[in-house]
């Protein structure tokens, strides 16, 4: 059964991007992530500080350090641990960006020559293993064992998820739940660690930041949700990556999932391109499976399926005094499930 565009209930968005707001509000937190970030790129072999500032100066919202800070500011934190912490955080997630690009032999990221495409594999691989290793002398130097467990947790996470999602190249089979497990280990798991960094500095018990924790993790799961919706929804130009590009990849998200039990042709059309190895270019089979994803809904379905985890994660927020910074943090789970970039 096709799913129905008209059946979507989405909320507004303020006039006010989310994101935008939150960049302002947490400016000058983000000026001190910024200036830590440069210091803790420094080394004196030079192809490290090169590579490391041309892949966190290239575009990305910082989005997980800002959900980091935002959250300590919602519990009033008045402190600094959560600058070196927060930015644990975007080296973690930057490491495994150069390792992805190499993975998936990406040649853009963000609209821009991916840092593989400009250094070589090699070097980006090894840069990677830098900045792991690099956040694990930050967080020595933090000196929680809580906070050095939950993010060598977090990145034992990330390497199971790309090795799941390695092994479910090109699976024809895979279902929602399978597709979501990936989400959550691959991108969401991250997003947790985020919120629950900043609750734990902000000295809450262990409920609010396991809540807290379950907020950022939904919150990731709506955001890649989107992502894969995009794919099959924007244009290059406004994605800052090629369109299309998870199928020649081998990657089957929930879009194409959907639609393809809804059509066994699409699911054919798909198993002939993957015995090509991802050549999604013959006889124009880009532009016809993205018309039978969206014929099908197959992006209005995830798009759903994110909405529904941009309300959870609301749902999770605990009542505090800083109302404006709950309903920012509302909307900015509203924003991950609506935006169109």
């Amino acid at each position: 059964m096709t799913f129905k565009t008209k059946s979507l209930r989405f909320l507004p968005v303020k006039k006010e991007n989310p994101l935008n707001q939150v960049i302002l509000l947490c400016a000058d937190e983000m000026k001190l992530v910024n200036d830590c970030i440069h210091q803790n790129l420094q080394s004196d072999i030079a192809m490290i500080p090169a590579i490391g500032h041309y892949i966190i100066n290239s575009g990305g919202k910082r989005l997980r350090p800002l959900l980091c800070l935002l959250i300590a500011k919602m519990f009033d934190y008045k402190g600094d641990r959560h600058i070196p912490l927060a930015v644990v955080v975007e080296f973690i997630h930057t490491a495994s960006l150069l390792h992805d690009d190499v993975v998936d032999s990406s040649d853009i990221r963000r609209g821009n020559p991916s840092a593989n495409g400009v250094w070589g594999n090699q070097a980006s691989i090894l840069v990677g293993d830098y900045l792991f290793s690099r956040s694990f002398q930050m967080l020595v130097q933090d000196n929680d064992m809580s906070m050095l467990k939950l993010m060598s947790d977090v990145t034992n996470a990330l390497a199971e998820g790309e090795v799941l999602q390695l092994s479910r190249t090109f699976h024809l089979d895979m279902t929602e739940a399978e597709c979501l497990e990936v989400i959550e280990r691959k991108t969401a798991v991250l997003f947790a660690a985020a919120a629950e960094v900043g609750a734990h500095v902000g000295n809450q018990d262990k409920h609010i930041v396991k809540s807290m924790a379950e907020y950022g993790k939904c919150l990731g799961v709506a955001f890649q949700l989107m992502d894969d919706a995009l794919d099959y929804l924007s244009d290059e130009e406004a994605a800052g990556k090629p369109v299309g590009h998870d199928l020649e990849e081998g990657k089957i998200t929930l879009p194409l999932i959907y639609a393809m039990n809804q059509d066994k042709a699409l699911k054919e059309r798909v198993q002939l391109i993957a015995e090509r190895d991802g050549d999604v270019y013959h006889e124009g089979d880009r532009a016809w499976i993205r018309d039978r994803v969206l014929k099908h809904g197959g992006t209005e379905y995830a798009m759903l399926k994110a909405k529904q985890y941009a309300e959870r994660a609301s749902a999770l927020l605990p009542d505090v005094k800083n109302k404006d910074i709950k309903q920012l943090l509302c909307d900015l789970a509203n924003f991950s499930a609506l935006r169109m970039y």
